[in-house]
């Protein structure tokens, strides 16, 4: 065992020694005089234990134990020397940290080993707590998996943050951080794949950020940055475009290439808010925004966004209870054959009627639908309504005869659902449709996202006997060929390609090769937008099998479908005045 010994006093060091100096004990003793030799030593050496004399020259018993535990990184236990018996400095300096208190008229050998073996105990106890505590500490602060700063961190940092910015008239910013599309890795690839992804993206945002910033994981795929003595909006802006630079980069983790990027939302203090909780909402709309628009961005937050965020939220709360209110309703709007005056079908349009913003079209609140996860429910009450409004059409106005057929829209969370099928084909069953009446359409985008499993659900609808249409060609990046993996039936040609063509013989160059390569496939192909006489006249000229667009109507309740073509065709008003369509 080694000891160290501090004592002015030569006759005390003496008698300590000769104490301490028995064959069976093994001690060997390092003596000085002075406090700073003795703290000098007690730095450099490890010793296990220091008897301490508690009135030295230049400092106390106190003052030595309060340098050694701010200089010492590893604490030695300590045993106090000392003439008095005061009770109250005894207790003082435990407190400060020695491990035991001895009056020099006690030393004897057998009272300074039971010290020091008391002394060791007590400081394996008090080393034990203290790493608990440090442990503890650690998994109060820290984030298990990245080694980051935790929420709690944040929230201290963040909350400490905003008045030292004030005290010293520097800015602050706060970039909140998500994963795009973390899910689907979970989900696909599984956890452990996820969790090192994390650990890849907590790498790179600590290469990325700047040293003294706050860096933390708010969990799940949630980051934070607290960027401190912000000069200017500037610098805010570089570290953004840098963090979804460095996010960006090839990733592969055990072997899986994965897409990274993330979606930012920055706001500054004091121009955006003035205390934490309106900060991190800004931050968060910001956030918002950014997911919105896209994904693998960053925004900024502004007042105009936040209004714009707030009625987003607003819609979304409504949405959420407006199927069971039944807010929901069905329009239709006339596919016509390529003569310009016979109707070969419907396509059933959803709108919701808000009790307070009007008639919004689709795509002010299917985009929304589809976030929040509730298409399903909507698309079955879509399927549903349409086929009951189409046999009832059918059985007064005996459409059956004539060869209408009914379109309806799926989404691709819809083509993921179970049982799809099953819905379908009982929603038919129920409200006795032919397969053949049915046309599902399908966008170019949701046909581009297609996994196998979708495809094949797709060959399986179509072997019923049920159409399959892809809506919006030419809008994404599918090409021809591709349609000879998917069955599809009908091909309907966005309306952008209709208005571009008319009259510019390039672009009828382009859709007269569409038309002839999509009836070498047997597609019937539909023009979607037509709204002017020259468009029409044009689709005419082209050999289009139908048409479609406000030329003709648009989409209609079915009230004013029955009055404006049912009614019509009912009477063998054939071929129809289309100058007479009230809605054309």
């Amino acid at each position: 065992m080694k000891l160290l010994l501090i004592d002015d006093d030569t006759i005390d060091r003496m008698n300590a020694k000769r104490s301490l100096q028995q064959p069976e004990l093994n001690i060997e003793v390092t003596e000085t005089a002075s406090a700073e030799e003795g703290l000098e030593l007690a730095l450099q050496e490890d010793f296990d234990l220091i008897l301490l004399d508690y009135q030295l020259p230049t400092m106390n018993g106190l003052e030595f134990l309060i340098s050694l535990r701010n200089a010492a990184s590893h604490h030695t236990p300590v045993v106090m020397l000392s003439h008095s018996n005061d009770d109250e400095l005894a207790l003082k300096c435990i407190e400060k940290g020695a491990q035991d208190f001895i009056s020099k008229s006690e030393v004897t050998a057998s009272r300074l080993m039971r010290a020091i073996l008391h002394a060791r105990e007590r400081y394996k106890i008090e080393t034990e707590l203290r790493d608990s505590r440090e442990q503890l500490r650690s998994l109060a602060e820290v984030d298990a998996l990245t080694g980051l700063a935790n929420r709690y961190m944040f929230e201290r940092g963040l909350k400490y943050a905003l008045p030292l910015a004030e005290r010293q008239n520097t800015g602050l910013a706060l970039i909140m951080l998500d994963l795009d599309r973390f899910k689907d890795v979970n989900d696909t690839l599984g956890h452990v794949i996820g969790d090192e992804l994390l650990k890849e993206v907590a790498r790179r945002l600590q290469a990325a950020t700047r040293e003294g910033d706050l860096l933390c994981r708010l969990g799940g795929d949630e980051f934070a940055i607290l960027v401190h003595n912000l000069e200017n909006i500037e610098l805010a802006e570089r570290l953004t475009q840098r963090i979804l630079l460095t996010l960006q980069q090839a990733l592969s983790i055990e072997g899986h290439p994965i897409a990274l990027s993330a979606s930012l939302g920055i706001a500054t203090y004091p121009d955006c808010a003035n205390n934490a909780v309106d900060l991190m909402k800004c931050a968060d709309i910001a956030l918002y925004r950014s997911k919105d628009g896209g994904r693998n961005r960053a925004h900024f937050y502004s007042k105009a966004l936040h209004e714009k965020i707030q009625k987003r939220l607003e819609l979304e709360n409504d949405l959420r209870g407006a199927l069971q209110r039944g807010e929901f309703v069905l329009h239709y709007q006339p596919q016509v054959a390529i003569d310009g005056t016979t109707i070969t079908g419907a396509e059933a349009l959803i709108r919701w009627q808000h009790p307070t913003k009007g008639l919004l079209a689709p795509a002010q609140f299917m985009p929304i639908a589809e976030e929040l996860g509730l298409i399903t429910d909507i698309g079955a009450w879509v399927l549903d309504s349409a086929c009951q409004q189409f046999r009832q059409w059918r059985e007064k106005y005996q459409a059956n005869d004539l060869n209408l057929s009914l379109s309806i829209n799926l989404s691709a969370l819809q083509l993921s659902q179970p049982g799809l099928i099953a819905t379908i084909e009982d929603t038919m069953k129920k409200h006795h449709i032919p397969h053949q009446r049915l046309e599902l359409e399908l966008t170019e985008h949701t046909v581009s996202k297609s996994t196998e499993q979708s495809i094949q659900l797709l060959k399986d609808l179509a072997a019923r006997g049920i159409n399959l249409a892809m809506d919006d060609f030419g809008t994404a990046h599918s090409s021809l060929v591709q349609l000879k993996t998917y069955p599809f039936k009908v091909l309907k040609i966005d309306k952008s390609f209709i208005h571009a063509a008319c009259g510019n013989e390039g672009g009828t160059t382009y859709l007269r090769a569409i038309n002839a390569f999509a009836k070498v496939l047997g597609l019937q192909v539909v023009a979607e937008g037509v709204e002017t006489s020259a468009q029409k006249d044009f689709c005419q000229q082209l050999q289009f099998n139908r048409m479609q667009g406000y030329f003709f109507s648009k989409a209609l309740s079915p009230e004013a479908f029955k009055n404006d073509f049912l009614l019509c065709r009912a009477k063998n008003l054939n071929p129809l005045p289309t100058k007479g369509w009230p809605h054309a």
